[in-house]
């Protein structure tokens, strides 16, 4: 059992790697550093970040420094240093080394021990620039304290402006006895101290002075300077040294420690090499160890008395635990009360009992107490496991409480009543300007006055399942087990809201004394005033602490926990609020500047921030909000320290954060992504300008089509005009006078040589042809069968006119269906007309005309093959008869071709081909006519 400040441990189970810590150091940021086994490391109040490089020969070391250009630097036991630069650790460029000496820090410039001289680096260039001559190879050890420069060796070396300026003879006996030397600062001078000795030297005004120290069993690993006192760290501890009254204090006897360092928030960091680092808030909050477990709080006038969890009652004497009773069931503690006037302590334990002033125990009734509360001074309500009523403390003596106590027992020898029975009591209290009595139950809160009427008070027509009573200034104050709070004000029932910063799932216990109710959380106890509303943090709780219970009384906290009892001082809690800074910002990756900010292009849409989060408390719970835009507030992340935000849409945007609620002191970040190029005007009035010439251009395009479409049009009724036109004047050609002269002279001279039966089947044929024709003029294709039809009964007639010289034949290919293939209309009687008129007529012997239909390669192949004079003989002889004379077909008939090809996008051929003999004398004509064949639905021949 000892007395030390109340602490917190982090160690390796809080993210340390290792137990063993050498150094601590602060930088100018306010983030902590620690030279470990495992290296050197940066603690930001929550994580450890460790930082090595690949060629250290060791990461273990010591002497932690920073520079003005903000480098953090140590040196590792084998005499290296290296230092951290852009987050990262590197390696100084150093003669070798000659064994573990401090370096030192003197405004821009790096002093490194070595052998006979002090080499001096420029910070800005890390460059070796000076030596300082020492004259000596005998160098222990190097200090440094503001500007000057000690050196230890043969003799005390004293440097200034990096000239030796003065050297100080040691004492008698200091270089023989006084080994392994440690060297720190003091008001006045220097302490020099060594690890195995048991007395120090201060060194002032260029004088040694002697002084004991009075340790026993111990090495003294270190001496700090902290708080204007030397500390000796040593592996059983760490002692205070008042150099002024040579008082000393000794703190964690047994721990092995090698530093202590305080904070620029006056709170302390003690480094051991087994434990890993303590953390205290200040030296004034003290904890008192204590081997039992501590349970309930009670002041007896000024002493503190505490129960415990194993049936006793301590005393606080002198910040030393005294048992003042202990009982004999080995049950934990209830609650403890002092009743002033009596001079008597109760205490709810197994059973109920009394001690008197002198500690004896002079009543015990074996009953489950479980809450006691004072009505007066001859009455006590009590609630316990299986009743609640009334303890009479006083026999002889009257109280307005009598009627009440006497109207609900049953034995006026018996020292309580029941009140209530088959109800677990689970607290009372008393208000005494309303001389109202409160008892809470597992079946209801009830009440009872001086009447000695019992009433059940409901809330919202509901029993009410309340867990603990308290009382002050007329009012009753109550929770449960939900953390439901209530005030009770003359049986008025009203809510209190929780406090809506703590979050209910970390809370552990409630306490509730008169009208402070103190939270206990995972981490922190806090303390909510029910009057004012106002909660304020007490403390922060190490996970291995468990409360039991609290009590304030002269400005002081009073906490027993498991560990021991807790003090602290009454004060305003000045939380140490945390530094949060902006380090980064990128956009797609990149680092961009604060220019480039309000100047995005629409693809950077990919924001990454970084930021450093500092508590200089560590672990200590902070609400960190951010929000975009003023939408509403959301939780950053405090343990990985950025924020993302991904493909943003473009426009304005004002990222905000804040801490612990202190909206009037917001952290803001503007950035301006810009709009794409077809979303800014220039584009959009040039994408304007070209749509509407566009549409303009589509708008002429599609007139020039109607345009086009209506030429076409009527192109088409003027070719169907052509073709009529075509048809008239083949029907013209077929019923010429010419034509019918010769065929009513034929049947002329048929009825003059009285042969009846020709003329009659002469002039069958003639009707059936002219009948013919004129059917076939209101069609645009025929059959070939009808076409072989009508050109047999052309020729029929035709023959008439000749003798029996003239002959014709039609060939038609057994591959062609003659009925499903189909062609133009009046297409091939012209040419066979020709072939007869101008061919046969005037040739001597026999005369044959021929005609052939045969398919060919998807073609239909036409042939009119006559044996005539030939075009040239005839064209001579009929312009001799008539000047004027052009055939029919070589006009006509391929301007009807040609408008067939152009209406019909087909490509119909023809050709005429002079026949001729070996000697070159023409021998008939031959007409080819070459119809494409495609589908009888597309095109009907």
């Amino acid at each position: 059992m000892g007395q030390n400040p109340y602490f917190n441990t982090i160690d390796k189970s809080q993210g340390l790697l290792t137990n063993s810590v050498y150094d601590i150091f602060q930088d100018k940021d306010n983030f902590m550093w620690f030279a470990t086994e495992k290296g050197l490391c940066q603690f930001n109040g929550y994580t450890f970040q460790y930082f090595s490089t690949s060629d250290m020969t060791s990461k273990a070391g010591s002497c932690i420094q920073q520079d003005a250009f903000g480098r953090v630097w140590y040196e590792n036991f084998d005499g290296y240093l290296y230092y951290v630069e852009k987050n990262q650790l590197k390696k100084l460029n150093q003669n070798k080394s000659i064994g573990y000496f401090k370096f030192g820090i003197i405004k821009n410039q790096l002093y490194i021990i070595n052998e006979n001289t002090i080499d001096v680096y420029d910070l800005k260039s890390l460059r070796l620039t000076k030596k300082i001559k020492l004259n000596t190879k005998d160098s222990k050890y190097i200090f440094f304290s503001d500007e000057t420069i000690y050196v230890f060796a043969n003799q005390l070396i004293i440097i200034q402006n990096d000239s030796i300026q003065k050297e100080v003879k040691f004492p008698q006996g200091f270089t023989e006895n006084f080994n392994s030397i440690l060297v720190e600062k003091t008001k006045e001078g220097l302490l020099i101290g060594s690890k195995f000795s048991d007395y120090c030297y201060y060194f002032q005004n260029n004088q040694f002075i002697k002084r004991n120290l009075n340790l026993k069993n111990t090495i003294v690993q270190n001496l700090s300077w902290c708080n204007n006192k030397n500390w000796l760290c040593t592996t059983t501890g760490i002692v205070e040294i008042d150099n002024a009254s040579e008082n000393k204090k000794e703190f964690f006897s047994g721990t092995n420690i090698s530093y202590i360092y305080k904070t620029k928030n006056n709170n302390y960091w003690i480094s051991t090499l087994t434990e890993g680092l303590f953390y205290i808030e200040d030296f004034e909050t003290q904890l008192i160890s204590s081997k039992e477990s501590l349970t309930s709080l009670c002041f007896k006038n000024d002493q503190l008395v505490i129960g415990t969890k194993n049936d006793k009652i301590l005393a606080l004497e002198k910040n030393q635990f005294k048992t003042i009773y202990t009982g004999k069931d080995n049950h934990q503690m209830g609650q403890l009360f002092y009743e002033k006037v009596s001079d008597n302590l109760f205490f709810t334990s197994s059973k109920f009992g009394i001690l008197d002033s002198k500690q004896s125990l002079v009543k015990e009734i074996a009953m489950a107490v479980k809450s006691v509360y004072p009505i007066d001074s001859k009455y006590l309500a009590f609630a316990s496991s299986s009743s609640s009523g009334l303890f009479k403390t006083k026999d002889r003596m009257e109280s307005n409480w009598d009627s009440v106590f006497y109207s609900f027992t049953q034995s006026e020898k018996k020292d309580y009543n029941n009140i209530i029975l088959n109800a677990k009591g689970k607290s009372t209290a008393y208000d005494s300007i309303n001389k109202t009595i409160y008892f809470a139950t597992n079946n209801g809160l009830f009440y009872i006055g001086q009447n000695g009427l019992l009433s059940e008070l409901k809330h919202k027509n509901a029993s009410l399942n309340i867990t603990k009573l308290s009382y002050e200034q007329g009012k009753i104050y109550a929770c449960n087990g939900d953390l439901n709070l209530f005030q009770i004000d003359n049986n008025t029932i009203s809510e209190i809201n929780f406090p809506a910063t703590i979050q209910q799932e970390n809370v552990e216990r409630t306490i509730l004394k008169n009208r402070l109710l103190f939270i206990i959380t995972n981490k922190y106890i806090f303390e909510f005033d029910l009057r004012t509303k106002k909660l304020k943090q007490i403390i922060h709780i190490n996970s291995n602490i468990e409360v039991n219970d609290i009590i304030l009384k002269n400005n002081s906290y009073y906490i027993s926990t498991n560990r021991g009892l807790i003090i602290k001082k009454q004060e305003v809690y000045n939380r140490s609020n945390p530094t949060f800074i902006i380090e980064n910002i990128k956009a797609n990756n990149e680092v961009v500047t604060k220019l480039k900010l309000n100047d995005l292009a629409y693809d950077e849409n990919n924001i990454h921030i970084t930021y450093r989060f500092l508590s200089p408390t560590p672990f200590e719970e902070h609400e960190f909000l951010y929000r975009i835009n003023e939408s509403q507030w959301q939780k950053a992340d405090i343990l990985n320290p950025e924020l993302v935000l991904n493909s943003l849409t473009h426009g304005s945007y004002t990222i905000e954060f804040v801490l612990n609620s202190n909206f009037k002191n917001t952290t803001k970040i503007h950035f301006t992504i810009n709009r794409p190029f077809w979303l800014q005007f220039p584009f959009i009035f040039g994408a304007s300008v070209f749509l509407l010439a566009f549409m303009y251009w589509l708008y002429r395009i599609n007139i020039k089509k109607i345009e086009k479409r209506n030429q076409l049009v009527l192109d088409k009724i003027n070719m169907e005009k052509n073709a009529n036109q075509s048809k008239l004047k083949a029907i013209k050609s077929q019923m010429n006078p010419h034509f019918f002269y010769n065929a009513l002279n034929t049947l002329q001279s048929f009825i003059l040589s009285n042969e009846k039966r020709l003329a009659i089947d002469y002039l069958s044929k003639f009707s059936n042809l002219t009948r013919t024709i004129l059917e076939m003029t209101e069609k645009d294709f025929i059959s070939i069968s009808e076409e072989v039809k009508t050109l047999q009964l052309y020729l029929d007639i035709e023959k008439g006119r000749f003798d029996e010289d003239f002959s014709y034949e039609i060939q038609v290919g057994k591959n062609i269906d003659q009925e499903s293939i189909k062609i133009p209309t009046m297409l091939l009687q012209p040419y066979v007309e020709n072939a007869v008129k101008h061919g046969l007529l005037h040739k001597q012997g026999d005369k044959k005309v021929t005609i052939s239909f045969e398919i060919q390669n998807n073609e239909l192949h036409i042939g009119i093959d006559d044996n005539g004079i030939g075009r040239q003989k005839s064209n001579e002889l009929n312009q001799i008869k008539n000047k004027n004379h052009q055939s029919f077909a070589t006009e006509a008939l391929q301007n009807r071709i040609d408008l067939l090809n152009e209406h019909n996008h087909k490509n119909i051929s023809l050709k005429i081909i002079d026949k001729h003999n070996l000697q070159n004398q023409p021998t008939g004509t031959l007409v080819e006519i070459i119809i494409p064949i495609h589908t009888h639905e597309s095109y009907n021949y």
